[in-house]
């Protein structure tokens, strides 16, 4: 797990500065202050992914809060490794088992958790951080189904098994977001093949697409052809997640192979989908089209997918 070093104020960092210096060189844009007398070299804090600069505030503050103070919600999220688009916030998630209202501050946020009975695991560090279970209803609750789907399916996937999250569920108190979180834990799909793919099947749910089939497996004489993203069986119909990031990033490409080549491969095997007797339409999706329902409806109607209104609608 990539961390970021923290200059602690008071001692001297690697290159010899101290109290004054840091605060100068915060000043100056060098360093990035995190917390009082917390700073992290500001040209890696540019470089880091979402993730590691939350988990790098939950760090600068981790010696200076109470140890009745439980890791939660987003941070514990970050902590688990857990699926999460786009910045997380910049204060720490914590549940504090003296409190019966939450309380917003500076550098964090507590969530209520008098007579709450939390299930915890250890950091390196020994602070306590809600377990995965836990974590993961905690976001239902609390967030809206485009970040607490992605969640799920990434908990399941890692064999949490979906009575225990019902039953936890049911174990709270919470009448907010309930109904919410009930519907996401049964939406939820361990199959699911990125957090792209995830929050598009909910942007289908959205407009009120037909319930698809998840990475379905097609053959054609000459053997296997493709594994789709969405099959919609009784239109048959392939709808395909395009996220663009197979082909920008080449981690995500094979060895040797350019943006170029994939474009040519993904036309190639499209033909060949094409030309599979159950497949009638193939199509595609991005994350324009997730974002605007205008778009995604327009797309899904052109292609004949029939679309209803849904009894449960997703809360922003």
């Amino acid at each position: 797990m990539q961390r970021l070093h923290i200059i602690r104020g008071g001692t001297a960092d690697p290159t010899g500065r101290r109290g004054a210096d840091l605060v100068a060189a915060a000043d100056r844009g060098v360093l990035v202050r995190l917390a009082p007398g917390r700073y992290v070299e500001a040209e890696r804090w540019r470089a880091a992914d979402p993730r590691t600069r939350h988990l790098a505030r939950i760090d600068a503050i981790d010696d200076r809060i109470a140890q009745r103070l439980v890791v939660s919600h987003v941070s514990a999220v970050a902590l688990h490794g857990l699926p999460w688009s786009g910045e997380l916030p910049e204060v720490v998630d914590v549940i504090d088992p003296h409190r019966e209202t939450a309380q917003s501050l500076r550098l964090l946020r507590k969530h209520p958790g008098k007579g709450r009975a939390t299930r915890v695991v250890r950091t390196p560090s020994g602070r306590a951080v809600t377990d995965l279970l836990t974590t993961v209803v905690d976001i239902a609750l609390t967030q809206e189904l485009r970040r607490s789907v992605p969640v799920l399916d990434v908990a399941l996937q890692r064999g949490t098994d979906r009575a225990a999250l019902q039953a936890e569920l049911s174990s709270r108190s919470a009448v907010h977001g309930r109904d919410r979180a009930r519907f996401a834990i049964a939406f939820a799909d361990q199959r699911t093949g990125s957090v792209g793919e995830s929050i598009a099947r909910v942007a289908l749910d959205e407009v009120g697409a037909p319930r698809p089939r998840l990475q379905v497996d097609f053959q054609d004489r000459a053997g296997f052809v493709a594994r789709v993203d969405f099959w919609f069986p009784d239109q048959g119909i392939v709808l395909e997640f395009d996220g663009a990031a197979k082909y920008w990033d080449p981690a995500l490409r094979a060895a040797g192979l350019t943006a170029e080549d994939v474009l040519v491969q993904e036309k190639r095997r499209e033909d060949r989908l094409r030309l599979v007797p159950e497949v009638r339409r193939v199509g595609r999706f991005g994350w324009a089209e997730t974002q605007d329902t205008s778009l995604l409806r327009a797309l899904l109607v052109g292609l004949g997918l029939p679309l209803e209104e849904r009894r449960f609608r997703t809360i922003r």
